[in-house]
C-alpha cells in the first residue's frame, strides 16, 4: 500500500520559529524557521519513507472560518515580522527540495 504523509506546514513554521534561537544569514535575514521546517520535513521523510509527501501552508487572509465564527483568531497576536519574512523563502526551498525527492 502506498503512503501519503501530509504535513501542516504553517504549524511547522510556528513550531520552528519559536523553538530555535534567532538564526540569521550573512545578510542579517532571519532563517531559523526555514532551517527548522526543512530539517523536520527531512526527518519525517527519513523516518517514515512515504511514497508521497505534501506540506500545506495556510493561505493568507480570511477563510470560511471567519464567516462561520466572527471571533475566529480574534485574540491571536499578529504573526511576528521575522516569521513573515521567512514564509516565501521556506515554501520556495520546500518546493525545490520536494521536486528532487
Amino acid at each position: 500500500m502506498k503512503t501519503l504523509l501530509l504535513v501542516d506546514g504553517s504549524s511547522y513554521l510556528y513550531r520552528a520559529f519559536h523553538a530555535l534561537p534567532d538564526l540569521r544569514n550573512a545578510r542579517g535575514e532571519p532563517t531559523g524557521a526555514i532551517y527548522g521546517v526543512l530539517n523536520m520535513l527531512r526527518r519525517l521523510a527519513a523516518d517514515y519513507k512515504p511514497d508521497y509527501l505534501a506540506c500545506v501552508f495556510d493561505a493568507k487572509g480570511k477563510t470560511f472560518r471567519d464567516d462561520w465564527y466572527a471571533e475566529y483568531k480574534a485574540h491571536r497576536p499578529p504573526m511576528p515580522e521575522d516569521l513573515v519574512r521567512q514564509i516565501e523563502r521556506c515554501t520556495r526551498r520546500w518546493r525545490r527540495w520536494a521536486g528532487r525527492w
